[in-house]
């Protein structure tokens, strides 16, 4: 039986992405999206890798 793909993590992305914004908002004043871009992307990747690595160990206990 196939197992499914793991899944990039769109929206805890996104959910990164807003709230570093609202964080700047809220302390500064100002809005720095390139900064929240960059952090919640590389948050992403590093959580997609996460759950590849999760799934790779439990393939493997089979």
């Amino acid at each position: 039986m196939a197992e499914p793909r793991t899944s990039v993590p769109v929206a805890e992305g996104v959910g990164i992405f807003v709230g570093i914004v609202a964080w700047d908002v809220l302390s500064a004043g100002q809005m720095e999206l390139l900064k929240a871009l960059l952090i919640a992307a590389g948050s992403t990747v590093v959580w997609y890798c996460a759950r590849c690595w999760a799934t790779a160990s439990r393939r493997k206990r089979r």
